[in-house]
């Protein structure tokens, strides 16, 4: 069976150089808008999934108004108390959000802060602050774009101009734009009225602040030092501290009585809604007994773990009772309330009618009753907790929001509901099968790994019961034995690799039991060889291939990385040193290319006997975290690297092609906005066409690189984290870190070359199409996503140079049955055929009794227009077989056949 399958994929590469070699000569040429904005993304979901829910604003006087802000998939509001919503922030320049704030004299008027900072993986940065004064609709940017990433926004009650911003400034690097910031005319401009900058010059950002309900000018702020790189994350420093000013932010005061010093990372503050004098403080206290001051400072700014017995004091709660001017530890000792990792959380929220009952969010949900003496765990509900908004009007009515999504209680937690159906998943990885119709599979940020159809086979909406969870975890890379649809290798977070059969359920842990200190990714690369489908490779600092499906194991490379001691041990939950990215070639079953997050680009030619580091051959190499390598499908020792700044604050966009095993490489990368790319695709069809997917949206080329163009129609701004290319549907499968997935219909993209661009009439070829069997379909909520299938039917592409009347005629041999004439536009044009044979014509009397049913039923007149059109003609559906599509315009005639098939996997 393996003879067999290589002998044909031998053939099929043969075939394809002889489609490459057939092809007109390359030319420079950007996609026209008109076939960008034709081909539209569908978006299929999975939802649930949340996508980290950041802050929610609620308008006080009508609570039913919610404004609920999430990492990396937007901004949504509901006017109905969280039964539908809407999303606000899609078509933004940046696509994270740190804080969302709604002005309660005016509700109309809200304010975002761009940029997470609850400071993860995958935070992304923002351009500043954001405000609308329509609840929403547009949106103004006000300035201070090097704030990268904002904790909190606060509005005067008194003065709607009054506006005041903290800004945690850049994460990977230093700046200047860290600290308080206020404005006095509704973010026209803005000043500095609270800069921390330590001895050594550094400049400190501010996390948080608060403002007391009884003085507007009275302002409590926490400033947070840390340093990140991307082998490690330092849990603080010096110059992090609470500041107090009373005169509006004139002035400011250290607070440092009863609170610790030395070296303190994130903090959360919050102050008393119904007593000013009331103010409590969580502190992450990173100071380690028996080490000198010196010596820790050293420790946090290098990433040096700590030692054998070394333990930090852990985070802290704080109360004070005169306004901040003093306070007391109120947390048992030796008992954190807060938890870690203490960058990721530290919202403190109080009772809005009970000063002494408070609850601290982290990875659970800490709560006092009695003002600290006693902590407790109010509900077993959420997890990765990040926001809690209390009714001012009712404390037992919250939101809570985590990296699963938000819920919504009105008995303080003894029951919730939970908005399900909005597409907020946050995928890392993503392939797919070979079913009719295929299925994809990717990992989710905090949700496992899943399972989801493509489309529906009737063509009807993908609901959420359609999605099966296939692992757990942080579900990371999922790669399918095609060659069966049967075996499904998958993994969560640091490498734990698992082979799950998709016919009997068995799951089976098939990771590596080797080298103790191998080094391993958060999203380590999985590889299913094409040429042989028992081979699978999997990648930690070091290249492991098993010769039958995990069984076995063999380390075929050293370490691919630099392998710095200092760097390989850093800190906060990271391994650094790892490879990123593994990839086979499709035409060599030796040549496999490794790329790492430190840097290293290298190839081997013999099976991973011997590597070659390529780094110096590649023209102005940053060097960065190596994000995608991909391997030609149509000319040997062609490949493609990218790599992504994004953790070094470099956001320019790096893309290099070699067509010589990496000897020489030219940057095509001009034309590709910044934003650090993630995924680099070439069409196993049209060498010419790339596709490339960055953290703020996807671009192609259909002239290898030379130029490219936005391709997102329809998909909103988001991390588009990786994507592929179905071999045999021609889709773009594309797996956003935010709003789930997305997929377009690029077989007219396949065909574009000069001369369907120079040509007056092109039909470009058609793909097969299954007649499907609907069969029995699941029963579904009744509050569900509409994840969107693709329409059923043969999909007919044709490019016309100018617009006019088009005739489209189907043949079942020498017999014409169907004619159709359409409204061509100039560019692409797509008619969908249903299968559909004309037996006659309905009356202007029937339709016009249709149309007027259709009225009283309360249905558009849009859409009745659309329905009487399909309404027009008596059909008949035809049988699978082969047809032939003819397009005539303006004299020209082209066709194309078109193969219907039966459905022979219904039920399947």
């Amino acid at each position: 069976m393996t003879q067999t399958r290589n002998n044909l994929k031998v053939l099929a590469a043969g075939l394809g150089m002889l489609l490459v070699g057939s092809m007109p000569q390359a030319f420079a040429q950007k996609i026209p808008d008109q076939v960008v904005k034709s081909i539209k993304f569908r978006e299929i979901g999975p939802t649930r999934q949340g996508g980290r829910y950041v802050d929610f604003a609620v308008v006080d006087k009508s609570t039913k108004v919610i404004y609920a802000a999430t990492a990396s998939g937007g901004l949504w509001k509901s006017v109905n108390n969280g039964q539908s919503w809407e999303s606000l922030f899609d078509d933004q320049s940046v696509i994270s959000i740190g804080d969302v704030t709604v002005d309660q004299k005016n509700p109309d008027v809200v304010w975002v802060g761009s940029g997470e900072a609850n400071n993860s993986r995958s935070s992304y940065w923002g351009d500043g602050v954001y405000k609308s004064l329509d609840g929403g609709k547009t949106w103004q940017n006000m300035g201070l774009p090097e704030s990268h990433h904002i904790g909190r926004i606060l509005i005067d009650p008194n003065d709607s101009n009054v506006v005041y911003v903290a800004a945690l400034g850049h994460l990977y690097s230093e700046n200047e734009e860290r600290g308080l910031y206020k404005t006095t005319n509704g973010g026209k401009s803005w000043s500095k009225v609270l800069e921390i900058k330590r001895e050594d010059g550094k400049y400190v950002g501010v996390v948080d602040v608060v403002m007391s309900p009884d003085d507007p000018n009275t302002l409590i702020a926490a400033a947070y030092d840390k340093i990140r790189r991307p082998w490690t994350f330092n849990e603080g420093g010096e110059g992090s501290a609470i500041y107090k000013s009373t005169d509006a932010g004139k002035s400011w005061k250290k607070l440092e009585t009863g609170l610790p010093g030395g070296f303190l990372g994130r903090i959360g503050l919050a102050y008393a809604p119904s007593n000013a004098n009331i103010v409590y403080a969580n502190i992450e206290n990173v100071n380690v007994d028996g080490v000198s001051d010196e010596e820790r400072k050293r420790m946090l700014e290098i990433g040096i773990p700590l030692g054998e017995g070394q333990k930090v004091a852990g985070t802290e709660m704080y109360r004070s009772d005169d306004g901040g001017e003093s306070w007391r530890k109120i947390n048992p000792d030796g008992e954190d309330v807060g938890g870690y990792p203490s960058y990721y959380y530290q919202q403190v929220t109080v009772d809005p009618n009970d000063p002494d009952h408070v609850y601290v969010l982290g990875i659970r949900v800490w709560e006092t009753k009695d003002g600290g003496k006693t902590w407790g765990m109010p509900f077993r509900f959420g997890g990765d907790n990040h926001a809690l908004w209390i009714d001012p009007a009712d404390s037992e009515h919250m939101l809570l929001g985590y990296d699963h999504g938000m819920g919504v209680t009105y008995d303080a937690g003894a029951t919730w509901y939970h908005p399900d159906e909005l597409p907020l998943a946050q995928f890392y990885a993503i392939d797919v099968d070979m079913a009719y119709p295929y299925n994809v599979y990717g990992g989710l940020q905090d949700n496992g790994s899943v399972r989801g159809p493509s489309s529906t086979r009737d063509g009807s909406p993908i609901p959420f019961e359609a999605w099966q969870r296939t692992g757990g975890g942080d579900g990371m890379y999922n790669v399918v034995d095609k060659s069966n649809n049967r075996y499904l290798y998958n993994e969560s977070q640091f490498g734990p690799i698992q082979r799950l059969d998709l016919e009997t359920g068995e799951s089976k842990s098939i990771r590596y039991s080797g080298a103790r200190n191998m080094r391993w990714n958060w999203n380590s690369p999985i590889v299913v060889s094409q040429h042989d489908s028992d081979v699978i490779y999997h990648a930690g600092n070091k290249v492991l291939k098993s010769t039958f499906r995990g069984e076995n194991w063999t380390e075929i490379s050293p370490d691919l990385s630099k392998n710095d001691s200092v760097k390989a041990n850093g800190t906060g939950n990271i391994q650094y040193g790892t490879i990123t990215t593994l990839e086979e070639s499709p035409l060599d079953t030796n040549e496999l290319w490794a790329g790492t997050d430190d840097g290293n680009v290298q190839v081997t030619k013999d099976g991973g006997k011997t590597w070659t580091l390529l780094n110096d051959k590649i023209p102005n190499n940053p060097e960065y975290w190596v994000t995608r390598i991909e391997a030609s499908a149509h000319f040997p020792g062609t490949a493609y690297v990218a790599y992504n700044g994004m953790r070094r604050d470099d956001f320019k966009s790096f893309l290099y092609k070699t067509t010589d095993w990496g000897e020489t490489w030219t940057s095509i990368a001009t034309g590709i906005p910044a934003g650090g790319i993630n995924v680099i695709r070439e069409d196993h069809k049209n060498p010419k066409l790339l596709f490339v997917g960055t953290e703020l949206g996807t671009y192609a080329s259909i002239d290898g690189g030379a130029n490219w163009t936005t391709f997102m129609t329809d998909m909103p701004s988001n991390p588009a984290y990786d994507m592929v290319i179905h071999p045999r549907d021609n889709e773009l499968v594309v797996a956003t870190h935010g709003r789930g997935i997305f997929i377009a219909d690029i077989a007219p993209l396949q065909g574009m070359n000069s001369e369907a661009m120079n040509s007056d009439l092109m039909l470009f070829d058609i793909q097969p199409a299954v007649q499907y069997v609907e069969g029995l379909s699941n029963v579904t909520a009744s509050i569900n996503f509409d994840g969107e299938s693709r329409r059923p039917g043969t999909h007919v592409h044709f490019y016309a140079k100018n617009a006019g009347k088009a005739n489209l005629k189907i043949y079942k041999g020498a017999k014409e049955i169907l004619n159709r004439e359409i409204d061509a536009k100039a560019g692409l044009n797509t008619f969908n055929w249903a299968f559909e044979e004309v037996t006659g014509e309905r009356t202007q009397k029937q339709l016009d009794q249709t149309a007027e049913r259709f009225r009283s039923f309360g249905m558009e007149e849009e859409d009745i227009e659309r329905r009487m059109e399909s309404m027009k003609y008596i059909t008949r559906t035809v049988g699978p077989g082969t047809y032939t599509v003819e397009v005539e315009m303006n004299g020209k005639t082209v066709s194309k056949e078109a193969v219907v098939m039966p459905d022979y996997w219904n039920g399947n």
